[in-house]
C-alpha cells in the first residue's frame, strides 16, 4: 500500500513540472506568435505606359537572291562572302571570249550600216532637190528612196543585234543587283551554270526588318512612326513603326506589320527578337497587378494590410475594377493612395488574419 502511495506522488510531482513548463514557454499574454509572413505594396497615383507586344525574325532591308541570266563557266570571281557590293559592281565572270569577239562584230557591223544609213540619206536629199528642179526622173527619185529605207532597215538590224550581243557580253558578267553584303554565295570559280541558277543572297542589314502581325484589337491603337523598342538577348535597340496592312493577311487574321531598327548595332538578319510598341499613356492612375486581386463569384477584393494597435491583419476590402492595361488594373474604389495591399503571402489569409510585414 505505501508502495502505491509513493508513485502516486511521483506522478503529481511530473505533472506539476510539466505544467510549470509550458507556463514558461508561453508568451506573455498567454497566446502564441501565429502571424503569417506577407508582401505589401504601397498604392499611389501613378502613370501607366499601354503596349502592343509582338515578336518575330529580322530581315534586311532589301534581302535577294541574284540568278544567273547567262550559261557558261565560270572564269574567276572578284568577290567572296562577306563583301559588300555596290548595285551593278562585278561579283565574277564566266568564259566571254567568243561573246566579246562576237560584240566586236555586231559593232562593226552597226558602224558600216551607219555609215550606209548616211551616204543613203545624203544620196535621198540629193535627189529630192533634184526632183524639185526636174534634173532627174521620178524613176531616179524612187531608186533613192528605196535605197535610203534599206539601208535604214540595214541600220536598225545592225543596231539591234549590237544590243543583243553587248547584252550577252554584259550578261557574262556576274553584276550585283542590289547593294549590300553577300550573305550567300552559292558558286565557285570553274563551276559550270545554267541560266537561272542562283549565284549569291545579297543583304543590306543597314536598316533591319521586323515583319509581324497583330490582332483587330490591337491595329487600331497603332500609327506609322510610332516609337517601338526591340529586345534581343537581354539587350533593348530603338526602333518605329514603318507601315502596316489595312486588311488581315490571306488565310490569317492577323494585320500586317513592320517595324524597322538601325542596323550595325549587334543585330544581324534571321535573329528572333520580341518588341513592344507604346500606344498609349495614362496619367494618374490608382492601380496594381491583375494577381493581386482576388475573384469570388463576381466579387473583386484584395487584402489591406491594417495596423490595429501592436498587431497588424490582413483585411478583406471589396473593390470596383476599370480597365486593363497590359498585367495591371486600373482601381476605380474601394482603396485609396497609401494604403498597403497584400501581393504575396495570400493564399491561407482570411479575413482578420494576423499578418508580419517583410521585405
Amino acid at each position: 500500500m505505501r508502495r502505491y502511495i509513493v508513485l502516486i506522488a511521483l506522478l503529481l510531482a511530473l505533472l506539476s513540472a510539466c505544467g510549470r513548463k509550458d507556463s514558461e514557454a508561453a508568451p506573455k499574454g498567454g497566446r502564441r506568435d501565429d502571424s503569417q509572413s506577407v508582401m505589401v505594396e504601397e498604392l499611389s497615383l501613378r502613370d501607366i505606359d499601354e503596349y502592343v507586344n509582338v515578336s518575330g525574325k529580322l530581315e534586311g532591308i532589301t534581302d535577294i537572291v541574284m540568278s544567273a541570266e547567262s550559261s557558261g563557266r565560270i572564269l574567276e570571281l572578284y568577290k567572296k562572302l562577306g563583301d559588300y557590293v555596290e548595285k551593278g559592281e562585278r561579283i565574277g565572270r564566266l568564259e566571254n571570249e567568243i561573246l566579246q569577239i562576237r560584240l566586236q562584230q555586231a559593232e562593226a557591223a552597226y558602224n558600216a550600216a551607219e555609215t550606209g544609213l548616211q551616204n543613203a540619206q545624203r544620196n535621198l536629199d540629193y535627189a529630192t532637190q533634184a526632183r524639185e528642179q526636174e534634173l532627174i526622173s521620178e524613176a531616179e527619185y524612187s531608186a533613192s528612196n528605196s535605197a535610203f529605207k534599206g539601208a535604214k532597215a540595214a541600220f536598225d538590224g545592225t543596231k539591234a543585234g549590237l544590243e543583243s550581243a553587248r547584252l550577252a557580253y554584259d550578261n557574262s558578267y556576274l553584276l550585283a543587283a542590289e547593294k549590300g553584303r553577300i550573305s550567300q554565295l552559292h558558286i565557285a570559280s570553274g563551276q559550270y551554270i545554267n541560266m537561272g541558277m542562283p549565284i549569291a543572297s545579297i543583304t543590306d542589314a543597314s536598316t533591319l526588318i521586323l515583319k509581324t502581325g497583330v490582332g483587330e484589337s490591337q491595329i487600331g491603337k497603332l500609327k506609322a512612326g510610332q516609337s517601338a523598342v526591340i529586345s534581343h538577348s537581354g539587350k533593348e535597340y530603338r526602333a518605329s513603326v514603318r507601315g502596316f496592312g489595312i486588311r488581315p493577311v490571306t488565310g490569317g487574321v492577323n494585320y500586317p506589320l513592320e517595324l524597322t531598327v538601325s542596323g550595325g548595332s549587334g543585330l544581324l538578319p534571321g535573329m528572333v527578337v520580341s518588341a513592344r510598341i507604346k500606344t498609349n499613356t495614362f496619367k494618374n492612375l490608382l492601380y496594381t497587378s491583375i494577381t493581386n486581386v482576388q475573384k469570388e463569384f463576381d466579387r473583386d477584393y484584395v487584402y489591406v494590410a491594417h495596423i490595429d494597435g501592436d498587431k497588424t491583419v490582413a483585411v478583406q476590402r471589396d473593390v470596383l475594377l476599370g480597365r486593363s492595361v497590359s498585367e495591371f488594373v486600373e482601381i476605380l474604389s474601394g482603396l485609396e493612395a497609401g494604403e498597403k495591399i497584400v501581393v504575396s503571402g495570400t493564399e491561407n489569409l482570411e479575413n482578420g488574419s494576423l499578418v508580419k510585414i517583410r521585405n
